[in-house]
Protein backbone atom coordinates (compact mmCIF):
# COMPACT_ATOMS: atom_id res chain seq x y z
CA UNK A 1 0.00 0.00 0.00
CA UNK A 2 1.20 3.24 -0.69
CA UNK A 3 2.14 5.90 2.05
CA UNK A 4 -0.85 8.24 1.46
CA UNK A 5 -3.38 5.46 1.48
CA UNK A 6 -1.77 4.11 4.65
CA UNK A 7 -2.78 7.35 6.46
CA UNK A 8 -5.75 7.97 5.10
CA UNK A 9 -7.26 4.06 5.59
CA UNK A 10 -5.71 4.29 9.39
CA UNK A 11 -7.30 7.74 9.95
CA UNK A 12 -10.45 6.18 9.14
CA UNK A 13 -9.91 2.56 10.90
CA UNK A 14 -9.25 5.07 13.87
CA UNK A 15 -12.49 7.49 13.53
CA UNK A 16 -14.62 4.12 13.70
CA UNK A 17 -12.81 2.47 16.78
CA UNK A 18 -11.02 -0.18 15.27
CA UNK A 19 -7.83 1.09 17.44
CA UNK A 20 -5.55 -2.28 16.57
CA UNK A 21 -6.23 -1.87 12.73
CA UNK A 22 -5.43 1.53 12.44
CA UNK A 23 -2.77 1.60 15.08
CA UNK A 24 -0.64 -1.03 12.95
CA UNK A 25 -1.51 0.65 9.43
CA UNK A 26 0.10 4.04 11.05
CA UNK A 27 2.91 2.05 12.27
CA UNK A 28 4.03 0.65 9.02
CA UNK A 29 7.08 2.44 7.68
CA UNK A 30 6.23 5.07 10.53
CA UNK A 31 4.10 6.88 8.17
CA UNK A 32 2.26 8.56 11.32
CA UNK A 33 5.27 10.64 12.19
CA UNK A 34 5.37 12.37 9.14
CA UNK A 35 1.51 13.92 8.71
CA UNK A 36 0.46 15.69 12.07
CA UNK A 37 -3.06 14.47 11.77
CA UNK A 38 -2.14 10.81 11.19
CA UNK A 39 0.02 11.51 14.32
CA UNK A 40 -2.74 12.48 16.46
CA UNK A 41 -4.92 9.43 15.23
CA UNK A 42 -2.35 6.92 16.39
CA UNK A 43 -1.73 8.53 19.71
CA UNK A 44 -5.72 8.54 20.17
CA UNK A 45 -5.17 4.46 19.36
CA UNK A 46 -2.17 4.35 21.62
CA UNK A 47 -4.60 5.74 24.59
CA UNK A 48 -7.25 3.59 23.64
CA UNK A 49 -5.18 0.27 23.61
CA UNK A 50 -2.16 1.28 25.79
CA UNK A 51 -3.33 3.49 28.46
CA UNK A 52 -0.37 5.39 27.90
CA UNK A 53 -2.31 8.97 28.42
CA UNK A 54 1.51 10.98 28.40
CA UNK A 55 3.05 9.90 25.50
CA UNK A 56 -0.30 10.24 23.78
CA UNK A 57 -0.71 13.81 25.03
CA UNK A 58 2.89 14.35 24.17
CA UNK A 59 2.06 13.34 20.34
CA UNK A 60 -0.50 15.31 19.84
CA UNK A 61 0.87 18.56 21.25
CA UNK A 62 4.01 17.91 19.00
CA UNK A 63 1.05 16.61 16.21
CA UNK A 64 -0.10 20.41 17.08
CA UNK A 65 2.83 22.34 16.86
CA UNK A 66 3.42 21.05 13.70
CA UNK A 67 0.10 21.78 12.02
CA UNK A 68 -1.86 24.02 14.85
CA UNK A 69 -4.58 25.14 12.50
CA UNK A 70 -5.92 21.81 12.27
CA UNK A 71 -9.88 20.94 14.50
CA UNK A 72 -8.85 17.11 14.07
CA UNK A 73 -5.95 17.37 16.16
CA UNK A 74 -7.46 19.71 19.28
CA UNK A 75 -10.33 17.05 18.98
CA UNK A 76 -8.11 14.14 19.47
CA UNK A 77 -6.52 15.57 21.93
CA UNK A 78 -9.16 16.65 24.00
CA UNK A 79 -10.22 13.08 23.76
CA UNK A 80 -7.10 12.03 25.28
CA UNK A 81 -7.14 14.70 28.06
CA UNK A 82 -10.22 13.47 29.12
CA UNK A 83 -9.25 10.01 29.62
CA UNK A 84 -7.42 11.52 32.34
CA UNK A 85 -10.44 13.41 34.26
CA UNK A 86 -8.80 17.01 33.12
CA UNK A 87 -12.29 18.21 31.62
CA UNK A 88 -10.79 21.58 32.29
CA UNK A 89 -7.86 21.18 30.20
CA UNK A 90 -10.03 18.51 27.79
CA UNK A 91 -12.52 21.73 27.27
CA UNK A 92 -9.46 23.88 26.41
CA UNK A 93 -7.83 21.93 23.45
CA UNK A 94 -12.22 21.73 22.10
CA UNK A 95 -12.07 25.36 22.28
CA UNK A 96 -8.64 25.86 20.78
CA UNK A 97 -10.28 23.51 18.07
CA UNK A 98 -12.60 25.78 17.32
CA UNK A 99 -10.89 28.70 16.65
CA UNK A 100 -9.56 27.38 13.53
CA UNK A 101 -13.26 25.60 12.22
CA UNK A 102 -16.28 26.97 14.44
CA UNK A 103 -18.64 24.49 12.55
CA UNK A 104 -16.40 21.46 13.62
CA UNK A 105 -19.38 19.13 14.69
CA UNK A 106 -17.39 16.61 17.03
CA UNK A 107 -16.03 19.35 18.57
CA UNK A 108 -18.98 21.03 19.26
CA UNK A 109 -20.34 17.42 20.22
CA UNK A 110 -17.92 16.97 22.96
CA UNK A 111 -18.61 20.27 24.09
CA UNK A 112 -22.02 19.57 24.45
CA UNK A 113 -21.17 16.53 26.33
CA UNK A 114 -19.32 18.57 28.45
CA UNK A 115 -22.46 20.66 29.53
CA UNK A 116 -20.98 24.04 29.91
CA UNK A 117 -21.44 25.16 33.71
CA UNK A 118 -22.23 28.88 33.93
CA UNK A 119 -20.62 31.35 36.75
CA UNK A 120 -22.83 31.63 39.77
CA UNK A 121 -25.49 34.27 40.37
CA UNK A 122 -23.95 35.35 43.09
CA UNK A 123 -20.35 35.20 43.27
CA UNK A 124 -19.46 35.19 46.59
CA UNK A 125 -21.83 32.45 47.37
CA UNK A 126 -20.84 28.62 46.82
CA UNK A 127 -22.45 27.19 43.23
CA UNK A 128 -24.31 24.71 45.85
CA UNK A 129 -26.15 27.07 47.95
CA UNK A 130 -29.48 27.57 47.54
CA UNK A 131 -29.67 31.21 47.17
CA UNK A 132 -27.78 30.74 43.58
CA UNK A 133 -29.49 27.77 42.77
CA UNK A 134 -32.67 29.16 42.95
CA UNK A 135 -31.53 32.52 40.89
CA UNK A 136 -29.87 29.79 38.51
CA UNK A 137 -32.51 28.10 37.84
CA UNK A 138 -34.84 31.00 37.67
CA UNK A 139 -32.42 33.39 34.78
CA UNK A 140 -32.53 30.65 32.49
CA UNK A 141 -36.20 29.85 32.23
CA UNK A 142 -36.49 33.25 31.61
CA UNK A 143 -34.02 33.17 29.07
CA UNK A 144 -35.77 30.48 27.47
CA UNK A 145 -39.39 31.61 27.98
CA UNK A 146 -38.14 34.68 26.47
CA UNK A 147 -36.35 33.39 23.72
CA UNK A 148 -39.75 31.23 22.77
CA UNK A 149 -41.98 34.77 22.63
CA UNK A 150 -40.00 35.91 20.36
CA UNK A 151 -39.49 32.85 18.26
CA UNK A 152 -43.46 33.06 18.35
CA UNK A 153 -43.63 36.63 17.22
CA UNK A 154 -41.79 36.42 14.60
CA UNK A 155 -43.59 33.21 12.73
Amino acid sequence: MEYKELIEKGIHLAKNGRFEEAMELLEEDLCFAQHPVAMSYYAVCMAELEGSYDKAISLCLSAAQSESCNPNIYFNLGRIILHTGQKAFALKAFKKGLKYDGNHSELLNEIKKLGIRHKPVISFLPRHNFINRFLGKFTYRLKHKTAKILLMRLT
